[in-house]
């Protein structure tokens, strides 16, 4: 048996796409709190941040660790600020006072576990939460540029509510509108893009489908699809889906991709980042700043495309 790498992965690209980075500099760099701000791979995204002028970042953590790491990367932290705390629990707990305070406009997860990050984050006295809810996109940023494709929770809700996903539908939409697409076409992914009872999710994804058309006129919206209607033309044109189907506005040409549940969403990311080359940029939003996620997988260009998409996502329009 060999033990060669599988010939279906493929590497993304080394380097934040530049368009995306002029994007995210059409507005004044925000203060993004780096939450435990410690490791190689979260100073290189605060310095590559800093430089390229899509966030200003404000280094929370053990201080000296800060500084050690940070000449470990040849970076001399002039002009950055560094506020001390101690462990994971007390750098969440200081950067969420700097969010309350204005301080800081935003919050991206160092070194630190996902669980610490987001419980303190949710807890109704951090004050980030709001009566919108908190969920997960990505932009998937093709190998060799190209627009975006985004997708919806992958990394925050298990379960997603049918009203949950009418939101992510609505959030991608949005998003989709502040980097240049006029009509966004969101389409609401099954296995089949029949109404099976058996098929629980295809009777959702045309409930949520009818429910985002009604509260956003803006867009497409359509459901149920299957990944491959959603985006190939040939599959629409074989599969028959005629110009008077409700499905018909957005098959082969969905812009954004709404899943049933973390499963399906973390397998479709990643399938695109590690079988196509896409550069993953997350985003938490529908709180009352934008949340980072970072992984200590992401490669430094899909962390700085994740603080250029919170850019883009804050502009007001």
């Amino acid at each position: 048996m060999s033990n060669e790498n599988s010939p279906f992965l493929r590497a993304p690209d080394d380097a934040c796409p530049p368009a995306l980075l002029e994007m995210a500099r059409s507005t004044a760099p925000r203060r993004i709190a780096f939450v435990r701000a410690t490791g190689r791979a979260t100073l290189e995204t605060a310095r590559d941040a800093l430089n390229h002028a899509v966030a200003i970042p404000v280094l929370v953590g053990e201080i000296t660790q800060i500084r050690a790491d940070a000449d470990a990367i040849g970076w001399n932290l002039d002009g950055v600020e560094l506020i001390a705390a101690e462990g994971e629990q007390g750098a969440i707990d200081r950067a969420i006072e700097l969010v309350a305070s204005g301080a800081a406009v935003g919050l991206l997860k160092g070194q630190l576990h996902s669980d610490v990050f987001m419980s303190a984050i949710v807890r109704k006295q951090a004050g980030i939460r709001t009566d919108r809810r908190m969920l997960h996109i990505f932009a998937m940023l093709p190998h060799g540029g190209g627009k975006p494709l985004f997708i919806s929770d992958a990394a925050v809700n298990v379960t997603p509510s049918i009203e949950t996903r009418v939101e992510s539908a609505l959030q991608m939409a949005d998003l989709a509108r502040k980097m240049g697409t006029v009509r966004p076409k969101v389409a609401i992914l099954s296995a089949t893009e029949s109404l099976l009872p058996a098929v629980p999710s295809s009777i959702e994804a045309d409930e949520i489908a009818a429910l985002a058309m009604s509260r956003d006129a803006n867009a497409d919206f359509a459901g149920p699809l299957s990944f491959d209607l959603a985006l190939s033309p040939e599959s629409v044109a074989v599969k028959g889906i005629a110009a008077d189907s409700p499905l018909f506005s957005v098959a082969g040409q969905a812009d954004a991709l709404v899943v049933p549940d973390i499963v399906s969403g973390n397998v479709l990311f990643k399938s695109l980042a590690y079988c196509a080359g896409g550069l993953a940029a997350g985003l938490v939003v529908g709180g009352s700043v934008p949340i980072l996620l970072t992984s200590r997988a992401d490669p430094p260009a899909a962390r700085l495309a994740s603080l250029a998409l919170a850019a883009i996502a804050g502009r007001k329009g």
